[in-house]
């Protein structure tokens, strides 16, 4: 940079001195003015040197100043660059302690989510098994107020019977042996009901403790078996009934003189009729036998139910008829970050046509997750659509036999794979099905209609018509052992994030509990 400053000037300079020496060469001068032409030429050169001089070490100092500042600013750039270096990897430390920290909050959310619908699960299936204990207490409250009632007449009669029958001590010696007897065995009798009297008080105080509109909660006592107080009334019914067909003893009546004395006679039947007179510990006990309590468990008759080997699906759905009204839908929302899904149900299909299962529709596509199916479809045939237009067709004519069968449909994102089972059976199988696909949430689950928008759209050509028990929904890929258990009534694998213990009914479905399939009826 300065040779290409310094260079002109020198070459300037070497041009005029050339200049002036060959005009010197061609002019010659006189001799006293060449020297002096020289001299002041050399003088002139030596001025423009000088100035020259100092013009180039005015620009040297101002390059060597803009070096400086170049310089200088070079130096805070690096230093600008290594602070923002440093800012740069603690701010990726930060990020990924913050997505660690979000990842692990994530996960004990989704953790807490699950024991937080599994208990609300329990919850449910407790309520319901204390409503249904509750409405059993009061038929067999009801049933055992007749049976008492009626026991308790019977004895009331008994107790007159022997009254009318007891004669005067002295001559009846006889029947006054046959009435202690009698009496004897009434006591006897009296013994057992009152050893009957505190288990069935138990059996009612812990009925009354576990039906809320009784009381609040005391003991999750089940209470005493219905049958062992069934075959503990047996004998009482047989020694009432023994006693009731026993014939009178026979009376055998006293001698008296051909001509009474009526005064005799008089003092006579007073004592005759004093003798009939209950005893005041007799009537105590007839009074306490009248007042027995109508709180005892002891059902008129005992009618076990049909056996069961499905004792899996704990409540049943009824969709009566195909209309836009009747369908079931969901308090749980659809869980976020669905890659993985498995649903398993039971059918029991009422038409020639197996409808529309299952519906999960967001705002942005109405068709998130469908088992589709229509009545101008192809008979038994089902679309098992994700992320529409996807979809895979799915044969379901076997089930329009109007029996019992179980379906469940698998789906992962993974290589797109999916697994259809009918009756633990493997039907169909396939990949590439939406590989990489998530299922958003914030949506709406629908049973027995295939929403056209979030919530609605319905058409009544595409309900399902039928039964359907024991339905349940998980966010991961169930085992072949699993489904197979399912399906032969072992019981539910962990982690179903739908049931239907959490439907709202619609319309005029109907839900049922039974916890065998075989009393889903």
């Amino acid at each position: 940079m300065r040779g290409s400053r310094v260079t002109p000037r020198l070459l300037l300079l070497l041009l005029t001195l050339q200049v002036h020496l060959s005009r010197a060469q061609r002019t010659p001068p006189a001799r006293g003015e060449a020297p002096k032409r020289l001299y002041e030429t050399l003088k002139r050169l030596d001025e423009q040197f000088k100035t020259f001089q100092e013009m180039t070490l005015a620009h040297l100092q101002s390059i060597a100043k803009n070096l400086s500042v170049s310089h200088g600013i070079d130096r805070h750039f690096q230093e600008l660059t290594q602070r923002f270096e440093r800012l740069s990897r603690e701010m990726g430390s930060f990020n990924k302690d913050v997505n660690q920290n979000l990842s692990a909050l994530k996960s004990w959310s989704r953790k807490l989510q699950k024991k937080t619908k599994r208990l609300e699960l329990r919850l449910a299936v407790t309520e319901r098994a204390l409503k249904e204990r509750g409405r059993l207490a009061q038929r067999q409250l009801q049933e055992q107020r007749v049976v008492l009632s009626n026991l308790t007449r019977e004895l009331g009669a008994q107790h007159s019977r022997l009254g009318s029958l007891e004669a005067p001590r002295g001559p009846g010696r006889g029947l006054w042996d046959v009435l202690q007897e009698q009496r004897a065995q009434l006591s006897k009798l009296e013994v057992r009901m009152r050893s009957m009297e505190q288990p069935l008080l138990n059996a009612s105080t812990s009925i009354s403790s576990r039906n809320p509109l009784v009381g609040t909660w005391r003991s999750p006592d089940p209470g005493p078996d219905p049958g062992l107080l069934y075959g503990a009334q047996r004998p009482l019914e047989k020694e009432v009934s023994r006693m009731r067909n026993r014939p009178p003893p026979p009376l055998r009546m006293a001698t008296r003189a051909p001509y009474p004395d009526h005064t005799h006679e008089t003092t006579r039947s007073a004592q005759t009729s004093s003798s009939m007179m209950p005893l005041p510990e007799e009537e105590a006990q007839i009074h306490n036998l009248l007042q027995l309590p109508f709180r005892h468990k002891i059902p008129q008759k005992y009618t076990p139910k049909k056996e069961a080997t499905i004792c899996n699906v704990n409540s049943m759905l009824l969709f009566p008829s195909a209309s836009n009204e009747n369908y079931a839908t969901f308090r749980t929302p659809f869980p976020a970050g669905v890659h993985e899904l498995s649903v398993c149900t039971w059918l029991k299909v009422e038409a020639g046509y197996v409808g529309t299962l299952l519906s999960y529709a967001t705002a942005d596509n109405d068709n998130t997750l469908v088992l589709y199916g229509r009545r101008s479809s192809v008979r038994g045939a089902v679309d098992f659509v994700i992320g529409d237009p996807a979809y895979r067709e799915l044969e379901m004519d076997t089930f329009l036999d109007g029996r019992w069968h179980h379906a469940c449909l698998i789906w992962t994102s993974i290589e797109g794979r999916f697994w259809y089972y009918a009756d633990r059976r493997l039907a169909a199988t396939g990949s590439k099905f939406q590989k990489g696909f998530e299922m958003p949430p914030g949506g709406t689950v629908v049973l027995g209609q295939e929403q056209d928008v979030v919530g609605g759209g319905f058409d009544e050509a595409e309900a399902f018509v039928g039964r359907l028990a024991g339905f349940a929904m998980w966010s991961r890929a169930l085992s072949p052992r699993e489904v197979s258990g399912l399906a032969t009534g072992e019981g539910m694998p962990r982690g179903a994030v739908m049931t239907l213990d959490d439907v709202v009914l619609h319309g005029s479905v109907h839900q049922v509990t039974c916890e065998c399939l075989e009393h889903c009826t």
